[in-house]
């Protein structure tokens, strides 16, 4: 509606509506004023009733009429302003993201692992600028294999000493694969770890290899990550030492200490 329209329609409503106090009613005519007294009075007095009769219906009429058009208009207007507000905050919202500067891409070197004395340290490029989800599941390898690795390292040195029942006779180290006892004992392992890498699942939206905190340590900070990966990446060395050791010399970790 155009501005201005609504006080136009109420000022019509209120004409017509205030045109009847103005207009002689139907069936009277004009009295002659030749000294008749009497009729002049009873002109006067029917004018009277009539305006008293029909006043209030138009006057409640063009009270409602106005406060209706009033209403539309400020409803209208209610309406108009949000628009515009939301267009300014839909605008202002659009200029705050153009002009915004866009973040840096994603640098291997700049994330955790990358620690002395070596620092970021990938001769073959494995990994690029840019490519988080190529990383992450390089990351997600490293701390699977280093955690692993870890748990062998200990293996391989306890077994010389403990023993399950019906291993007694078996060698320790990576010749145990080599008896019956030990290979069944590996395919065990084997399937033990199956279930377990298939049913425990890591969470999206997480760290590689975050898979929370089941025993509440409340240890999983940036220095114990960090450990954990040069503990992880030490670990791999070690297995890869004492099982070379090992087919080189046909003795277990312990036995190559002289023991």
């Amino acid at each position: 509606m155009e501005p201005g329209r609504p006080m136009t329609l109420a000022c019509a409503a209120a004409c017509l509506t205030a045109a009847p106090l103005f207009v002689v009613p139907a069936g009277n005519s004009a009295p002659s004023l030749r000294g008749q007294s009497s009729g002049l009075k009873q002109e006067v007095s029917a004018r009277s009733a009539w305006f008293n009769a029909s006043s209030a219906p138009m006057c409640a009429s063009f009270a409602f009429s106005g406060a209706a058009l009033m209403a539309v208009n400020a409803s209208k207007r209610t309406n108009r302003r949000s628009q515009i507000m939301r267009r300014v905050a839909t605008l202002d919202a659009a200029e705050e993201l153009e002009t915004a500067p866009a973040p840096p891409p994603f640098n291997p070197a700049d994330q955790i692992g990358a620690m002395a004395p070596l620092g970021y340290f990938d001769p073959l490029g494995f990994t690029k600028v840019g490519d988080e989800e190529g990383f992450n599941n390089l990351r997600a390898s490293e701390l699977k294999h280093g955690r692993v690795a870890m748990m062998a390292s200990v293996g391989l040195v306890g077994q010389h000493f403990i023993k399950f029942p019906g291993f007694e006779k078996t060698p320790a180290g990576f010749a145990a694969i080599g008896t019956g006892e030990g290979a069944l004992g590996f395919i065990a392992l084997a399937m033990s770890m199956s279930i377990l890498e298939l049913a425990w699942r890591q969470e999206e939206g997480r760290e590689p290899g975050n898979f929370g905190d089941p025993f509440g340590v409340n240890m999983y900070t940036e220095e114990m990550r960090s450990k954990e990966i040069s503990n992880g990446r030490f670990a791999m060395i070690c297995v890869v030492g004492i099982i070379a050791a090992e087919l080189a010399s046909g003795k277990d970790a312990i036995q190559q200490f002289g023991f």
